[in-house]
This record gives C-alpha cells, sequence and structure tokens, in this order.
C-alpha cells in the first residue's frame, strides 16, 4: 500500500532515516509485498495493458510479480515510513507500473553494494530509485530510464566548514555511496587537488545514503555527496529544516532509472512502456509533485531505454 505522509509527519521520517538503529544500512533480506491497490493516484481505475504483460518473462508472468531490491534508505526516492512500510517516488512509481503490467510488486530492502550482483545473479529483477543509468554500467545491466539527476553536498546546518562543492574540500573528509556515480566524482575532485599542490579529499564510503548523512550530522565528514533530489529532501524535511542544508555547487549526472539484468527478452520493452503510459496519463507527475521532486521529471521522450551516453542527457 502507497503511504503519504508529508510537513511535520514528512520531517519525522527524515529524522527516522537518519539514525542508525531505525535505518541499518545492512539490508535484512526481509522482502516487502506491495499491495496494488485498484485505482492509481489521478483517481483513474487501472487497467492491465495486455501487449506490455505478454512482453515480460516467462518467469515473471508465472510468478505473477516482480521483485525490486534497493536500499530503502534515500527519501524521497524511496525509505521506510514510521509504520515501517515503505514509500516513496520509487515505490509508488513501481506500484502504477504494476498495474499496466498486471503484476504484484515486491520489494527487497538491499544495501547497495549487492544491488548490482542480485540482478546478475537472479535474486532480484529490478532495482529503482538509487541506482543511476551508465555508459559502463550498461555493459553488464539494462536501464530505463527514470527521473533526472545531479549531485550536490549535503552539509551541516550553517555549514560550520564552509564548504560549497568539491573543489572547496580539499584536504577535508566527504562522504560518499560505496559503489555509486559519485564516487569517481570525490575521487577526480581529490586528484584536482594533488595535482594543485593542495592536500586529497579523504574519502570515507558508507553502504548507505542514511550512515553517510548521520556522518555529516555527528561532524564525522564535513558533507555528504550525493544525488540532488534525494538530499534536498532531507535538508527540507530532517528536523523541520534544522539539521542540515545543501552546499551551492550541482553536478549534473546520468538518470537516475530502472536496472534489471541484461539478456531478459523484452522486459526492458515492457517497463519502458508501462513508464510511458504514467508520464501519458498523468499519473508519473502527480507522484513526483507529491513529493515536491517535479522538478525531477523526464519528459516522454526521455524515458529511454539505456539513454546514458545519448543526446537526451549529459554527464557534463
Amino acid at each position: 500500500m502507497t503511504t503519504r505522509m508529508h510537513g511535520r509527519a514528512v520531517a519525522q521520517i527524515g529524522i527516522a532515516v537518519l539514525a542508525a538503529v531505525a535505518m541499518a544500512g545492512c539490508s535484512s533480506g526481509a522482502a516487502a509485498p506491495a499491495q496494488n491497490s485498484p485505482t492509481s493516484p489521478t483517481g483513474q481505475t487501472a487497467t492491465i495493458d495486455e501487449a506490455l504483460h505478454s512482453q515480460l518473462p516467462d518467469a515473471i508472468r508465472d510468478a505473477g510479480q516482480v521483485i525490486v531490491g534497493s536500499p530503502m534508505s534515500s527519501p524521497p526516492n524511496i525509505f521506510v515510513a514510521r509504520n515501517g512500510d515503505p514509500t516513496g517516488l520509487a515505490y509508488d512509481l513501481s506500484l502504477e507500473m504494476g498495474k499496466v503490467l498486471g503484476v504484484k510488486v515486491v520489494w527487497q530492502d538491499m544495501a547497495f553494494p549487492g544491488v548490482i550482483p542480485g540482478l546478475q545473479g537472479g535474486k532480484i529483477d529490478l532495482s529503482m530509485g538509487v541506482i543511476g543509468d551508465t555508459a559502463e554500467r550498461q555493459k553488464v545491466l539494462d536501464f530505463v530510464d527514470l527521473f533526472k539527476n545531479e549531485s550536490a553536498l549535503l552539509t551541516q546546518k550553517g555549514n560550520p566548514s564552509k564548504v560549497t562543492d568539491l573543489a572547496s574540500t580539499c584536504g577535508l573528509a566527504v562522504g560518499v555511496l560505496a559503489g555509486s556515480l559519485q564516487l569517481s566524482r570525490v575521487q577526480d575532485a581529490s586528484k584536482s587537488c594533488t595535482d594543485k599542490g593542495e592536500k586529497a579529499i579523504v574519502i570515507n564510503q558508507y553502504s548507505s545514503q542514511s550512515d553517510g548523512q548521520a556522518a555529516v550530522q555527528s561532524g564525522r565528514v564535513v558533507g555528504f555527496f550525493g544525488p540532488y533530489l534525494t538530499l534536498n529532501y532531507v535538508a527540507q524535511t530532517a528536523g523541520d529544516g534544522g539539521i542540515f542544508e545543501m552546499g551551492s555547487g550541482r553536478y549534473p549526472d546520468n538518470p537516475f532509472a530502472i536496472a534489471m539484468q541484461k539478456d531478459r527478452g523484452s522486459l526492458a520493452a515492457a517497463i519502458q512502456g508501462a513508464l510511458v503510459k504514467l508520464v501519458e496519463d498523468g499519473t508519473y507527475h502527480k507522484i513526483l509533485d507529491s513529493y515536491h521532486s517535479d522538478a525531477g521529471a523526464l519528459s516522454k521522450e526521455q524515458i529511454l531505454v539505456n539513454g546514458a551516453g545519448t543526446p537526451a542527457f549529459s554527464s557534463k
């Protein structure tokens, strides 16, 4: 079921996401069934698209479900509400795609470093909400592009270290998600520091966004470098906006995407078709807007299979 929480409730969720006890970086491995409701957020009755349903791999059609694995610690994309239910942009969109495709959606909490091996090993069918489409990852996975992505620094409120972007963090400790595309940006920035004769950036890698955010709050790092959409949501909601703030630097990246194992027939085409239908009927924009994130919306023409590296997106 889809959980909507705004205002103070969302702020409380933001704080809960930061707590390492409440949101452990390690996956419990537990699957969370998503109960597909009969109507979409637009109030329209959901209708199965039989043509798209027929494009699903036999294993998914026979099981009647698709398994999605992601770390549930990246609001507003995917996180856990106070009642223990998953929620967020990616979660809500997955339910709506499930209705179009005629399958149940089952979410599994999974630490980010395990996502790609989980897809390749067949433990999960999809991952969404935390993974970016890159040309390098396209060598081993297929992607359906989901929403815009750019990176930035999350700092303590008041920004005591006066860091605004990666160039201002030479010699300081910066947090980043292990295995993320942001990691290479921080590594490149660190090399630029040493090339200028300054000290390298101390790079602390974390297995979850919430662990990295907690490190910022405690002062173990001066900032956490990650997806702007996620970090800006945390900055606005955690402690009613009194715990964090955003640095001014912005780094455009390839889009967030829905990832899947290669060679799964027309699975990517089925997922793409379902997402395009949600754009066309307004459900996609309604969901993003409900989390104050419509600025991250893609156009219908940008809902591509393996769009990274094409003119539709720039990673510069």
